[in-house]
């Protein structure tokens, strides 16, 4: 029997005690005091126990009886699953904490107008922050303005982009989010290459439209010229002049339409790669682009014949007619190409040199960016479109390469590419008859 229903039944007993002992005695006061003397005493360690244990000790209660007890081991349960309760809240509060500290995207709490509480390990790598700005405002740290507009000013929730406080060129998403009526959540996140991207698919658009509108106005033009003269001389060699720039809207077209089915895949399945005879194939396409050249063009052609190719050989000649093609149109008159296809380190190596103009350095990185062109004037005098070394990017990559590029003004360029083990493959020798 416990709480209120046990400490009543000892009471009663020790009532009923001094009652029948003070009739005994004759003297009811004092029997009531010799009988609820001992309770009381009793209850006053069960106190004192209970006090003791209450301040001191998250243990198992001690023993008492009656309320004392009651009391005890209910606030022993309360505190044990409370105790439980903070476990796990602790365990899933480091969880979350781990789990932030992972994310790639800076975080950083805010209290009050913008007093930094806390921030993630991206928060001191893209936003540069240290321990010791826990407390500081960073409104003081980060003075761009929309950033500066969006603290100061609660009710505002948003993103802006902002340039990185640590490195020239890179570009930052922020975002702040409300959390409570003190507490506010700052997102950032590096968008570099969506930046990138975006501003080259404006290019894009805007160089494809050029590109077109050229040839397109030509061709207009001449239409226009053949309405008011209708002299069949002048029709015959008007058409004539024709030809170039619709041939040249036709290559281009040709190029986008080949540049997207090459973006929409990655690597070139096993259902389309064959064996090609990478051989054969380069000295195909020296005699097609022999027109190109001029009398004192010198091409030096040196590749081992049983070296081939897991891969698709249409793709792989187009990569290679490009790489070719572009060597004979920027070497000078007397300019030497070379081409190699060899074994080189245990992979298969293909390599074109030229003698021509040269690329300075600050150009190589962008050389296989669509309509990327060093010099746009000579590039179109030439009959490039520009996607050329796009489309030998997105061919090498789909067969696990990668375009190499080394260069030197005035002293020509060879573009490189070594292709993977896995994708060599050595013709097997005829047999004898």
């Amino acid at each position: 029997m416990r709480g209120w229903a046990a400490e009543a039944a000892w009471f009663t007993i020790a009532l009923l005690s001094g009652l029948v002992l003070g009739s005994l005695l004759d003297w009811f006061t004092l029997g009531m005091l010799l009988a609820i003397a001992p309770w009381f005493v009793w209850r006053v360690r069960d106190l004192r126990r209970f006090d003791t244990w209450l301040n001191r000790s998250l243990g198992r209660p001690p023993p008492m009886y009656g309320l004392p007890e009651d009391l005890a081991y209910r606030l022993w349960r309360l505190r044990r699953e409370a105790r439980h309760r903070m476990q796990r809240l602790t365990a899933a509060l480091r969880e979350l904490q781990q789990a932030t500290e992972a994310l790639p995207d800076a975080a950083v709490l805010l209290e009050g107008q913008d007093t930094i509480a806390w921030f993630n390990r991206a928060g001191a790598d893209l936003l540069g922050l240290e321990q010791r700005d826990r407390g500081r405002a960073l409104s003081g740290l980060m003075r761009t303005p929309d950033l500066v507009q969006i603290l100061h000013h609660a009710d505002i929730e948003g993103a802006i982009e902002m340039p990185s406080p640590l490195a020239d060129g890179r570009t930052l998403d922020i975002r702040v989010i409300r959390l409570t009526h003190a507490r506010r959540l700052l997102l950032a996140r590096d968008i570099t290459q969506v930046v990138k991207l975006r501003t080259m698919r404006q290019d894009f658009v805007a160089n494809v439209s050029h590109e077109l509108r050229t040839p397109l106005t030509v061709i207009l033009g001449y239409l226009e010229a053949l309405e008011e003269d209708s002299d069949p001389e002048v029709l015959e060699a008007t058409t004539q002049r024709m030809r170039r720039p619709a041939a040249r809207m036709k290559t281009l077209v040709e190029d986008l339409l080949l540049l997207s089915r090459l973006d929409g895949t990655s690597s070139a399945s096993s259902e389309q790669s064959s064996e090609t005879n990478v051989a054969a194939v380069l000295k195909r396409i020296v005699t097609e682009t022999g027109a190109l050249a001029t009398d004192a063009h010198r091409i030096e052609l040196e590749v081992d014949e049983d070296l081939c190719l897991l891969g698709v050989e249409q793709e792989l000649q187009s990569a290679f007619t490009n790489l070719i093609v572009n060597a004979i149109r920027y070497s000078p008159d007397g300019g030497t190409i070379r081409i190699r296809w060899r074994e080189l380190e245990g992979t298969a190596h293909f390599e074109v040199s030229d003698e021509g103009l040269g690329i300075a350095a600050e150009h190589i990185p962008r050389l296989t960016e669509r309509f990327y062109r060093v010099d746009v004037g000579r590039s179109r005098d030439a009959g490039g479109t520009g996607l050329g070394l796009a489309i030998v990017k997105h061919v090498l990559r789909r067969h696990a390469s990668e375009l190499e590029i080394a260069s030197t003004p005035g002293q020509g360029s060879t573009f490189s590419c070594k292709f993977p083990d896995a994708r060599v493959v050595r013709k097997r020798a005829q047999p004898s008859s």
